[in-house]
């Protein structure tokens, strides 16, 4: 009995790693300064790293934002989830996903990756 407490007990604790696995990313990404559109002159470039992913990766970070999904006005049909400046839309067919965001490299915050 005590032999089959332990397997059940070694076994349940393994199962968040189990469940837990790599997956490709599938998108882009770019290093800029912090204005994405006609940055200033005075700009310091190479401050921000920007991501845009599609497909499976965006689905599935778009599905994980729990919160509700708002129609998107910036690109027609589509519904689009928003946590602070993480934005991600699924087209109006429901086929497509993509996401926003971008990195501010000194202080290591998640920033806005997309202008409407």
């Amino acid at each position: 009995m005590k032999r089959i407490g332990a397997t059940l007990l070694l076994f349940t604790m393994s199962l968040p790693l189990a469940a837990w696995e790599d997956k490709l990313l599938t998108g882009s990404y770019s290093i800029a300064g912090q204005t994405i559109v006609d940055p200033p002159v005075t700009e310091a470039p190479n401050t921000h790293m920007y991501f845009a992913l599609s497909g499976v990766s965006a689905q599935d970070l778009y599905n994980s934002m729990k919160v509700r999904a708002k129609p998107d006005v910036c690109r027609g049909g589509g519904l689009t989830k928003s946590i602070g400046q993480m934005r991600c839309t699924r087209s109006a067919t429901g086929r497509q996903f993509q996401c926003w965001f971008a990195i501010d490299i000194a202080s290591q915050r998640i920033t806005g990756g997309v202008v409407c």
